[in-house]
């Protein structure tokens, strides 16, 4: 394969620039100076601004910090730590939530203020908000029917009968046209 011209000097080039960089009387690097020249080449200009901003936050007096840790400070800071965006809840969940605080205001479950078997209160609060959720009566009178009232505000309701999206009960159309296909055999 020939090289062109331009080929020759871009080659000659990072040459030279590699030649700089080793500086004078070093033939080679070490594998954790080769990590971090790799790291400073692939984080460099993305954390320009986030070290611009670490070093004003340091301010003139407060501190003297050394442009090589502050670099290495904001690339931590930035890059190596990304904040994790917290997870939505769940209408669900959120009026299952406020159903446990209800029950913990009560005495019903233990007393006021602490619950005595969880799982127990859990599952009658569970199976209230799911009630709510599907447009069921309230009950007459205790502690779930201002849970289930309260899920009813958080949820809005379901219509009765309304079917839940999800895999369909029974043969498919694809099914049964084999089926009867197959029977004509």
């Amino acid at each position: 394969m020939v090289l062109s011209a331009a080929d020759k000097r871009e080659i000659a080039d990072m040459f030279n620039a590699f030649a700089e960089r080793m500086g004078p009387g070093r033939q080679y690097m070490t594998p954790e100076e080769k990590a971090l020249d790799v790291l400073v080449q692939a984080i460099g200009p993305r954390i320009g601004p986030a070290a611009e901003a670490f070093a004003y936050r340091m301010g003139p007096g407060r501190q003297v910090v050394d442009p090589a840790e502050q670099i290495f400070g904001a690339a931590f800071e930035t890059a190596l730590v990304p904040s994790k965006r917290k997870k939505a809840m769940t209408k669900f969940n959120k009026a299952v939530k406020e159903g446990m605080k209800i029950v913990r205001s009560s005495s019903s479950y233990g007393k006021k203020g602490t619950i005595t078997n969880s799982k127990k209160a859990f599952s009658a609060v569970t199976k209230a908000v799911s009630k709510a959720r599907k447009g069921g009566k309230l009950p007459k009178k205790g502690v779930l029917r201002s849970v289930q009232s309260k899920a009813k505000s958080i949820l809005g309701t379901i219509r009765k009968g309304a079917k839940k999206a999800g895999v369909p009960r029974g043969r498919t159309k694809r099914q049964k046209k084999t089926l009867e296909y197959l029977r004509g055999f």
